[in-house]
Parts: C-alpha cells; structure tokens; sequence
C-alpha cells in the first residue's frame, strides 16, 4: 500500500510540475502578445502621425541619413532629393496647423508632405513644403529660387521605390496670394507635385517672409 502512495504521489507532484510549466508558458506568451500589441499600437501610431502646430523656432540640428528614424506607411512619401540644387531631406507628415495654414516641418532640414493632398506622383495635387532657413542654418528649401525649368528630382517611399519629377514652372508670389497659387493644378499636367518654401525679405513686423517660392512639377 506504501508502495502504491509513492507511485500515486510522484505521479501527482510530476502533474503538477507540468500543469505549473503550463501556466508559466502561457502566462510569458500572453505577456509577449499584449506587449506585441502595445508596440505596434505605438508604431501605428509614430507611423499616423501628423505636424499640426508650426514652431516660431523649429529644430535646425540635421538628421544623419543613417540614423535617423522615419516613421511612416510604405506608401508614404520618404525622402525628397534634388540635385540641380543640392537639396536632400526626409519627408514628414503636415497638416493645418494653429493658423489654418499649412503646417511648416518641426525641423528646418526635412519636407513636410501635406496630407491633405494626394501623394507624390498619384492623379492630382501633392504638395510638400519646407523651411528656407532656420535662426542659424539654411533650410532643405534654401535654394528652390535656384531650380530651373526641366530640372528633375527624385522622391523615395516607405517601401524604398522612387519616382521622378521634372519641373515645369518655379516663381515667387507674394505671401497674400500663395494659397490661391499652391492649391492650383496647372492645365495639362496631370499628376502635379508643388514645392514651396518662404521667399524675399523676412518683415520683422509680422515674423512672416514677405513671399513665397513655388516650384511645380510633373511625374515622368
């Protein structure tokens, strides 16, 4: 009978060792999973999200290309690199800021794609703004002024593909009318990508450039 306790109790202390082995295996992949969740949630949300307050002073420190932490779609427009210029920067999203404006990037070196239009190189009206100059730096869109007609750039997505673009037309408008001028698709140009970055003499009375330099462009 002694002999058959021992057999019974070895058997139930093994049972429960693997019943506790159990728990302590899901108990870790329910952790891991809720963890899981939790940081893509986090990604979903870096990935969504979007400039709405336009900075008197925004961050003129220039990002490393390799090590800077882009955070958007494989859809979404990346990083914007114009040559005939010497212009380069990684590509955020803006929307309408504090002012009912187009919001500016939070850094002086990177474009700001307005997500209210479509993105670059899709049927319609993309626009990707960017700083002139910061207090102590150029901006990404120092030299727009300088592009000329038929000049081409490249802008890189999420997913790594590129498309090309060439420009057609670069003027300078006063500040008054740039609206008007940016939310316009010229006739005949059927996927069109404007730039825009501040222009002419800096009014120190109302903080504002006095004009704004526009360049639009169509896929090729």
């Amino acid at each position: 009978m002694k002999k058959i306790l021992r057999v019974l109790a070895k058997g139930i202390k093994k049972h429960w060792r693997i019943v506790v082995v159990a728990v302590l295996i899901v108990a870790a992949v329910s952790g891991y999973l809720v963890w899981r969740s939790q940081q893509d949630k986090k990604l979903d949300d870096q990935r969504k999200a979007v400039i709405t307050y336009s900075a008197d002073k925004p961050d003129e420190e220039k990002p490393d290309k390799n090590t800077y932490k882009w955070y958007g779609y494989s859809e979404d427009p990346k990083y914007i690199t114009l040559p005939s210029i010497g212009a380069e920067g990684f590509i955020q999203k803006v929307g309408v800021d504090q002012r009912k404006e187009v919001a500016v990037p939070s850094n002086i070196h990177i474009g700001g794609w307005f997500v209210d239009t479509v993105r670059p190189g899709q049927k319609g009206l993309s626009i990707i703004d960017g700083h002139v100059s910061g207090y102590d730096s150029d901006g990404v869109f120092k030299n727009l002024i300088k592009a000329k007609v038929n000049d081409t750039f490249t802008v890189e997505f999420g997913d790594g593909s590129k498309k090309d673009f060439r420009i057609k037309s670069v003027k300078s408008v006063k500040t008054a009318v740039a609206a008007a001028v940016l939310f316009s698709q010229e006739p005949g140009i059927t996927n069109q990508l404007s730039l825009i970055t501040c222009g002419g003499k800096f009014d120190r009375a109302t903080n504002q450039f006095e004009e704004r330099v526009i360049a639009v462009a169509e896929a090729i």
